[in-house]
């Protein structure tokens, strides 16, 4: 009988522990991740993307996003406005937020986030372009801030969302002089909707939920997890058993997601496919066909973008805007580039070939391409070779050198010796505003100057230069809008930097797992997103 007593003790207490762990299972919110990048639990410590996927849990941004188009939109300021000169920004935060300590969300916070940022030690995306933004900032009350910046910025608000980086980051003054960088770093509190529980390096990320209604959306799952899974096939594995919720994916693992039962999460607007020619205005590279601007063309005109959305993208990709464009970007009239991409960016074999012998080369010539793919989106290497077989067909005998980003980096810095007169494979990631992608890659002064540098800048690099300081100076709202139109319009017609696709950010999501959501346009990380998904029952798919 005793036997017998402590058998049935022991079932029902292995029957309610397991109990217990299911229903602990269905309160955590598990999303399984390719790469969880420095994994510093510190803004000012990190550097770029994946940062927002365990970022944004923690800590709101001083600008947040436009939920349903995309780009900014309101964060924990509410609202803002530039003063008459241009030279002022004033911040107006909402009231009653707090940090999980419970101590509440100030200006003084602001102003110190701000230059906690700029700090000599921060290696943070942006830390030197704010460094180089900013001459001083005003506490005019405990909701109110006031940035005073060097000069005329017009899109100085954009730069504090996560939209683009995460120099707006919100972090607790009094919490972080009380205990000090290191411990800030391993105990990190915020004002966001989830609290830091617990980071392993190279493993996982634990979250658990505010317990009080949050502006960003009350998450309903007591836990979120993210869990560092760098295979794809495992990351699939674990959402078709329900081990994850979502799991981070890449085109080509949509046909295995669909037939698994699982349901597909595209975001769309979060990176261009391009291509583009370096140094053509070099000394050295006279005589070459890459110069004349009737080759650039033919060689786009050539290209078959539906082809390569539908075979390589498998249909989960959209048609390119002009260069640095999206859908929700803002001081350009978008009519005009929609129309644009529908014509200029065709699929016209016959009159790439006539441009080609207009310009003397009927027969074709030789290029050199370097097919290359960025961390997150490694599908960039088969564009580059549906490109360059699309190339071939126009005659053009391409010298295909593909190679890791860890080996192309380094070689676009500098004087650029090896990329001189030949094409590359390259992204652009998605951001409200396209000035300063352009200004990156296009100006004398940008990192890759592929129109000219600053001791070789031949006319159309000088015009490139005008067109984004008239974009950049005015304070006039209609005024600059008209200069981004002829910013882009430079860039399109240079055929230098050539837009292939827009990509998409790709998700497997186990339906059973977690309810129906809807992302950011233009945000692949879904570190903003956790808080508003719900639970299947709440939401189910369609």
């Amino acid at each position: 009988m005793r036997s017998v007593a402590l058998g049935l003790a022991l079932f029902f207490l292995v029957a309610g522990a397991v109990t217990m762990a299911t229903a602990a299972d269905t309160d955590t919110l598990v999303i399984a991740l390719d790469t969880l990048g420095a994994q510093v639990m510190d803004p000012i410590a990190d550097t770029r993307a994946p940062h927002a996927h365990y970022h944004a849990p923690i800590w709101d941004s001083l600008v947040g996003f436009d939920l349903d188009k995309g780009g900014i939109g309101p964060g924990v300021a509410e609202r803002w406005e530039r003063s008459a000169d241009g030279k002022a920004w004033t911040f107006h935060l909402r009231k009653g937020l707090r940090f999980h300590n419970g101590d509440p969300v100030t200006a003084h916070d602001v102003k110190f986030s701000l230059e906690r940022i700029m700090l000599p030690e921060s290696i943070s995306s942006g830390a030197a372009a704010l460094r180089r933004a900013v001459d001083r900032i005003e506490v005019v009350d405990d909701l109110t801030v006031r940035v005073h910046t060097k000069g005329v910025i017009p899109h100085y608000a954009a730069s504090l969302s996560r939209a683009v980086f995460m120099e707006g980051t919100v972090m607790p003054k009094k919490y972080i002089e009380a205990v000090g960088t290191k411990g800030f770093r391993e105990k990190p509190i915020g004002s966001g909707p989830w609290k830091f529980v617990r980071s392993v390096p190279g493993d996982r990320i634990d979250f658990e939920a505010v317990d009080y209604p949050h502006w960003r959306g009350t998450p309903q799952f007591k836990r979120l997890t993210l869990l560092l899974i760098p295979e794809q096939s495992t990351r699939l594995a674990m959402v078709r058993t329900g081990e994850a919720a979502i799991a981070s994916i890449g085109p080509d693992a949509l046909k295995d997601v669909r037939a698994g039962g699982m349901k597909v999460v595209t975001v769309p607007g979060t990176m261009q496919a391009i291509y583009q020619f370096w140094g053509l205005y070099r000394p050295e590279v006279k005589g070459s066909p890459l110069t004349d601007v009737r080759v650039r063309e033919a060689l786009s005109l050539s290209i078959d973008r539906q082809q390569i959305i539908d075979h390589v993208m498998a249909k989960e990709a959209r048609w390119s805007l002009p260069f640095t464009v999206y859908r929700y970007s803002i001081d350009l009239t978008l009519p005009r580039w929609e129309d644009w991409s529908k014509t200029a960016l065709r699929y016209d074999l016959p009159r790439a070939k006539k441009l080609l012998a207009e310009a003397g080369y009927p027969n074709g010539f030789r290029l050199t391409f370097w097919n290359t793919a960025l961390p997150g989106t490694p599908f960039m290497v088969q564009i580059g070779e549906a490109v360059a077989g699309f190339w071939e067909k126009l005659g053009v005998k391409v010298d295909m050198k593909t190679v890791e980003w860890g080996v192309f980096d380094p070689m676009t810095r500098g004087e650029q010796k090896n990329l001189i007169g030949t094409a590359s494979m390259f992204r652009t990631a998605g951001r409200p505003e396209p000035s300063p992608r352009y200004q990156g890659t296009l100006t004398s002064k940008g990192v890759q100057h592929l129109l000219g540098d600053p001791n070789n800048c031949p006319a159309l690099c000088q015009e490139a230069d005008k067109a984004y300081e008239a974009v950049v100076s005015e304070r006039d709202d209609a005024k600059r809008l008209a200069a981004t139109d002829r910013m882009i319009d430079l860039a399109a017609k240079s055929w230098t930097v050539v837009p292939i696709i827009e990509g998409m950010g790709y998700w497997a999501v186990n339906p059973k797992r977690v309810g129906y959501f809807k992302p950011i346009p233009g945000r692949h990380e879904f570190g903003d997103v956790a808080e508003r998904m719900p639970r299947p029952e709440q939401k189910p798919w369609p």
